[in-house]
């Protein structure tokens, strides 16, 4: 008689170290309750803009729709490092960016590209939960720094002697919507520098710029920074799912490893999504992005003298304090059909949550009114 198979007992011991993220459940969670006022999901609710959809829509009916060479199609490629030459102020060969389906893909590659066991990897909190995810994955030392550092919190960690690997940051960030001052960007190159680590900088949300006050990592110190982007974000191809990675020459070793662990898992990113990313790259969202002001803008004013907040700068979120721990304020949230994500999965403090607001302004308001009636509960 065969031995049944024990599906649990099978799995490696890192996998125990990844579990289904809260922001999915909520996802799920919104699928059950009725007339849910779901401010939890990172994704814009505004369409993909038209030219972005027809650009997909052609290249599919043009039978552009084969695969692709694993790091990406060349006019992508060639786009994307004519942007950040002319946009962003360093420059990137072609054959030294990647192009995967989203940057999910691409921080899941690159981390099992350069993240050996028992890495130090420092994270500035709080932190966008994928990276913690994936490197406790790689079985790597993680270390926090606080998003509102300084140079002598920069000193502290090199007193300390640890040599990281790796220093990874979002900016605009995922989840506060903080955009790191050029000083501060500075001081994690002095920190790179000293250390030997190479920054990781994720600036997906980079067009979500309300302040102009966006600085590419990458301008500042070329030769140690990695760059990601996409369009999941900016133009609302979430389910498009293409995203990117840059290095400079003396980094080119990563990219190619990193295509080579593509060909064995993802392959490539969709092609018909690759050629609407290119005309992405050329189609400003000017008034998407007046939207997403007024918003934040219409919820900073609804928290005013009710929770306290960092400085949403960009991105589209805001990550206000409440009174008692997250995990509970958020399930107290799902009784009133108001679905917010704890804040205890980006950051070792846990009495923040974190409110999207690309959301309708009719549900922004009854979601953060019922917000606020759950804070004046719980403190009083």
């Amino acid at each position: 008689m065969a031995l049944m198979l024990d599906g649990a007992a099978l799995l490696n011991q890192s996998i125990h170290n990844i579990d289904t993220s809260e922001i999915r459940k909520m996802f799920d969670l919104a699928a059950k309750i009725e007339r849910p006022l779901n401010l939890s999901i990172g994704q814009p609710d505004f369409p993909v803009p038209e030219p972005v959809r027809e650009a997909m829509i052609k290249a599919v009916r043009d039978n552009l729709n084969s695969y692709t060479p694993t790091a990406g199609i060349l006019p992508l490629r060639q786009a994307i490092a004519e942007k950040w030459r002319t946009h962003n102020g360093f420059t990137v060969e072609p054959e030294n960016i990647i192009v995967s389906t989203g940057v999910a893909s691409i921080l899941f590659l690159l981390f099992q590209a350069i993240i050996d066991p028992g890495d130090d990897i420092l994270l500035v909190d709080p932190y966008f939960l994928i990276y913690p995810a994936l490197l406790k994955y790689q079985q790597a030392n993680l270390h926090t720094i606080p998003e509102n550092f300084t140079a002598a919190d920069i000193d502290h960690l090199l007193a300390s002697g640890v040599k990281y690997k790796a220093i990874i940051f979002s900016t605009p960030s995922n989840p506060t919507g903080k955009i790191f001052e050029r000083e501060q960007l500075a001081q994690l190159v002095r920190l790179a520098q000293s250390t030997g680590a190479v920054l990781v900088s994720d600036e997906i949300y980079e067009v979500f710029d309300y302040e102009n006050k966006f600085v590419s990592t990458a301008s500042l110190y070329p030769e140690g920074t990695l760059t990601l982007n996409g369009f999941s974000k900016s133009h609302a191809m979430t389910g498009i799912r293409v995203g990117y990675l840059g290095a400079p020459a003396n980094l080119a070793p990563i990219v190619q490893k990193m295509a080579t662990l593509q060909q064995y898992s993802v392959v490539c990113a969709p092609q018909p999504g690759q050629w609407a990313a290119i005309t992405a790259l050329q189609t400003p969202v000017v008034e998407e992005m007046k939207l997403m002001r007024r918003r934040r803008d219409l919820v900073a004013g609804l928290l005013k003298g009710v929770a306290r907040y960092p400085s949403p700068d960009g991105a589209f979120y805001i990550f206000p304090e409440v009174p008692i721990e997250s995990r509970q304020f958020a399930e107290a949230a799902i009784a009133e059909r108001l679905l917010i994500v704890p804040g205890y999965i980006f950051s070792a403090h846990s009495r923040n949550v974190r409110i999207s607001y690309a959301q309708k302004e009719e549900i922004l308001e009854e979601g953060v009114q019922i917000f606020r009636r759950l804070v004046e509960r719980f403190r009083g």
